[in-house]
């Protein structure tokens, strides 16, 4: 069956800037070139992919009739976002069919979260690149084997990328490099780049120091994902 509605769910790279005039995004192009309807918008600024894979999969529970009918667009953003639940009501208003609230720390937010990871990577040998790039492929491997067991059709991409893995330590990359070779790339837009890079790369910047995209950049990146999901026929899995 042809998907006649469309799922979204990533960063602020898959969210409206109203701020900087930016009064769309990826997904909102997407649906218009593909005509499909919004079922959900689940993007969220500054959120990482634990949140982005937990509440994909309780919406697609909470509604078993309308996924059936949905297409899912997935932005994977930066593993060194960590997405943890809180037991209040933070910014319920925005997702009240969602009975978990989500937050997120990050490795340099803060002096007490600089404070905090410093001590593990000084005392216990924390590997900041390679723990995010567990946390992205992480989200990605558990999705994509959630959308091809309920066969949900979906396309995947990068929103913003992960840190550069250090050469000198090649021998503890290997992991991750097996890993990576499960990723089912037929389903992954232009997998090795980022919507951030191709932003930066190409000037579709929303504002002078802002580097998320300009309304002409939501655009571009979505006609090109929907380029890839024609010529791939991702319509349906």
């Amino acid at each position: 069956m042809q998907p006649t509605h469309i799922f979204t769910n990533g960063c602020s790279f898959l969210t409206q800037r109203p701020k900087e005039g930016v009064m769309t995004h990826v997904g909102m192009e997407l649906a218009k070139q593909m005509e499909l309807q919004e079922a959900r918008h689940l993007g969220a600024g500054g959120r990482g992919n634990k949140r982005l894979s937990v509440t994909t999969k309780v919406w697609c529970q909470k509604n078993p009739a309308l996924v059936k009918k949905c297409f899912f667009v997935i932005g994977i953003t930066s593993g060194l976002r960590i997405d943890y639940p809180r037991w209040d009501n933070h910014k319920k208003h925005k997702f009240p069919e969602l009975n978990t609230a989500w937050n997120s720390y990050k490795p340099h937010e803060n002096i007490r979260t600089e404070e905090f990871f410093k001590h593990y990577v000084v005392e216990n040998a924390l590997c900041l690149d390679q723990m995010a790039h567990y946390e992205s492929l992480e989200a990605t491997l558990n999705l994509q084997n959630f959308f091809k067991v309920q066969k949900y059709p979906y396309v995947m991409y990068k929103t913003l990328p992960d840190p550069q893995l250090q050469a000198r330590r090649q021998l503890t990359h290997k992991d991750i490099r097996r890993l990576e070779s499960l990723i089912d790339q037929d389903r992954y837009f232009n997998y090795g780049t980022s919507h951030l890079e191709y932003t930066e790369n190409n000037q579709q910047h929303c504002a002078p120091g802002d580097h998320h995209p300009s309304p002409e950049g939501h655009r571009d990146w979505a006609t090109q994902l929907k380029e890839f999901i024609d010529a791939n026929d991702l319509r349906t899995i």
